[in-house]
């Protein structure tokens, strides 16, 4: 079995924790991992992210934030009994079926300026997973899964790496806790948030979070009428419960490549199946499965056509 207890801190042990480890991304595990977990007893991965949804979008508009959480989507271990899945918010004005980035979008201030999509990975101790792996490795693995992406022949994003200034990444951290962890700056338009604020439910090995901008009346916005709402950013968080690993096993980089597949606008591909173990399976193979069994770090032919019919003509959406 690869995943591994979990101890939850008291808000106590969390702000000592944050004053501890601030920069010490090298530091062995602290004691007690993660720094928060909002995981409920008996709580499915698809009923808790919900939740964090809901209760995500309630600060958001209590702080007049301009833009809304509008979808989720989760990876779960092939062993386990519940496949990942997309949920979509119910409670947007507005809202549309699908979501996409608007080439140029002034808004997006944190994105290329020759309309280039960018990412930020977290190097604060949530780039350590509490398994093990050093930032340096798991950080050289997102990297890489990034791209991957970006090596797509199709498409020209030119995505490119931001800088994290050495802040706690995550939105939905930090409005889930209360502000004692995360962050509440955007620092580009794919956020991988790391390994140490949140704690998900089931069979869950990584979830992105799709954030929408909405205007004063909370309604979603489509400023180039493509009848799509427009994304503000995603953000992406990896299950500190799993024995993470380079090249083997639950593998960083082919999680990484899933979830940046998803930051990139793909959704879940493939049909799951039930084996008589009652365990999953997804076919055809591809990165988009809803479901992780081995480490998978090429794209397939789904994969390549999924982020060619987003991507082909960007930004000359």
């Amino acid at each position: 079995m690869t995943r591994r207890p979990i101890v939850t801190l008291g808000i106590a042990g969390v702000l000592v924790l944050l004053a501890a480890c601030q920069d010490e991304t090298s530091a062995p595990e602290p004691p007690g991992v993660p720094r928060f977990s909002v995981e409920a007893e008996d709580e499915s991965a698809a009923e808790q992210i919900s939740r964090f949804m809901d209760e995500t979008n309630a600060a958001l508009a209590a702080a007049d934030a301009d833009f809304r959480l509008v979808k989720a989507e989760y990876i779960t271990y092939a062993g386990s009994h519940e496949a990942g899945a997309e949920i979509v918010q119910k409670d947007v004005g507005n809202k549309r079926l699908e979501e996409d980035f608007v080439p140029f979008d002034p808004r997006r201030t944190w994105s290329g300026a020759d309309g280039g999509i960018t990412y930020a990975i977290d190097q604060t101790i949530d780039a350590v997973p509490p398994s093990g792996l050093p930032a340096s490795e798991t950080t050289a693995a997102i990297q890489r899964a990034m791209a991957t992406w970006d090596a797509v022949k199709c498409s020209n994003l030119n995505i490119t790496q931001n800088p994290d200034f050495g802040l706690d990444i995550g939105v939905v951290a930090f409005q889930l806790s209360g502000g004692l962890i995360g962050s509440p700056f955007i620092f580009a338009d794919i956020q991988h948030a790391g390994w140490r604020d949140l704690d998900f439910a089931g069979g869950t090995l990584a979830a992105t979070f799709t954030f929408i901008f909405v205007d004063e009346n909370g309604n979603t916005t489509d400023i180039n009428g493509d009848g799509k709402d427009d994304v503000a950013f995603r953000e992406i968080y990896y299950d500190p419960s799993w024995i993470w690993n380079i090249n083997g096993d639950i593998d960083v980089e082919s999680v990484a490549l899933h979830e940046a597949g998803h930051g990139l606008s793909q959704a879940h591909f493939g049909n799951i199946m039930i084996k008589n173990d009652g365990t999953l399976k997804a076919s055809p193979r591809a990165v988009m499965n809803a479901l992780y069994s081995e480490p998978l770090q090429k794209l397939q032919g789904s994969d390549n056509g999924g982020h060619c019919s987003i991507w082909a003509n960007w930004p000359n959406h």
